[in-house]
């Protein structure tokens, strides 16, 4: 139980520049405390498996926050909403551990699907990566003034569903939150005071409408196990995040060999990462709309990677807005996403991008 205003518990809020993370639990932890938890279990000769589903509203962080803990740029990331269209898995090994993240397609509509032409399954993306999941990592977005005093309402209906499975608040982008007293009153918001409360294991035989009917006027879950304060893009608070799910993983066989560290493959991930760059560089929609192909792509040599990717355009307007003055544009995007896949592959890339018309 929080008690009154949050404030009676044992936070480690550091002075600024930036907040460090903290996390509350029925037993309290410092920060220290969390950070230095025994070793002994991965020194152990068996092996222990975590899956977690990382689900938020689009835009919360999500890919980021993975990419963080996973020390690579597995998921591509941009400023715009829908970067991630499908489920994809992210590994990290230590030690004994093998953590299993699932990434999912930011939260949407129907409407919303159809709006930005994404794959028929992303509407299940993140349910189905629940199913799957041992515990449920909710990413809430703190830069947004106008969402982060309550849950988003499909996350909600996610949780009442799926109460039999532990979940944990990841607060993001704290970097953003310029007062300490107002990140201990978002929390005693979107918790409403509470962690651990007893579970309804009943809850995912409700019918839809009686969920809907839960959630109408409900802004927060009473039911995290812990809530971590971070900002996934400066690294601030994964640490700890990563020691507690590392404490949480139960004994298991590995679900990938220790060399692997997605289950996407090779086209995939070059062709989503350039994608992102279009979504980051290009105005509107217009990015949504490009026809992005894999024309070659040369993995034999040792140290590096080469690839030649071919741009769709629908028009020759938007040819010429895709490539830029004097080619700079498709320049700089070409440059980013090479380092991008570098940083993902960590090898050499060497990328070559060419726009054309839509008809390949």
């Amino acid at each position: 139980m929080i008690s009154s205003g949050l404030s009676k518990l044992h936070f480690f809020i550091p002075r600024l520049e930036f907040f460090r993370s903290f996390c509350i639990s029925r037993t309290t932890f410092s920060v220290e405390a969390l950070t230095s938890i025994s070793d002994d279990f991965i020194k152990d000769n068996e092996k222990r498996l975590l899956k977690i589903a990382i689900v938020g509203a689009p835009n919360a962080g999500k890919s980021t926050l993975i990419n963080q803990i996973v020390k690579r740029k597995v998921f591509p990331i941009s400023k715009k909403v829908h970067t991630t269209r499908f489920r994809a898995k992210a590994i990290y090994n230590e030690g004994n551990v093998q953590l299993v993240f699932l990434d999912t397609p930011g939260l949407v509509t129907a409407n919303e699907s159809q709006k930005y032409k994404l794959r028929p399954d992303f509407l299940s993306g993140g349910e189905d990566a629940i199913v799957e999941a041992d515990v449920i990592g909710v990413v809430h977005d703190m830069s947004n003034h106008y969402t982060r005093k309550h849950l988003d309402e499909k996350v909600l209906r996610l949780l009442h569903i799926y109460q039999n499975k532990e979940s944990f608040l990841i607060l993001n982008k704290i970097d953003t939150v310029k007062s300490k007293r107002n990140l201990l009153d978002i929390t005693k918001m979107l918790t409403g005071g509470v962690l651990n409360k007893d579970r309804n294991f009943e809850g995912n035989t409700l019918s839809e409408k009686s969920i809907q009917d839960i959630i109408k006027n409900k802004k927060s879950w009473e039911h995290f196990n812990y809530v971590f304060m971070i900002s996934a893009l400066l690294g601030t608070g994964t640490p700890e995040l990563k020691t507690y799910l590392l404490k949480a993983a139960h004994y298991c066989d590995w679900l990938f060999p220790e060399n692997v560290f997605t289950d996407q493959n090779h086209v995939q991930i070059i062709k989503e990462t350039v994608r992102s760059k279009l979504l980051e560089h290009l105005p509107q929609e217009i990015p949504y709309n490009l026809k992005v192909e894999l024309e070659y792509l040369d993995l034999d040599k040792e140290d590096s990677v080469s690839a030649v990717v071919i741009i769709g355009c629908d028009t020759p307007r938007i040819e010429n807005l895709v490539r830029g003055s004097r080619g700079g544009r498709i320049r700089r995007i070409a440059i980013e996403a090479e380092q991008s896949l570098s940083d993902a592959f960590l090898t050499n890339f060497y990328l070559r991008l060419v726009v054309c018309g839509k008809q390949l």
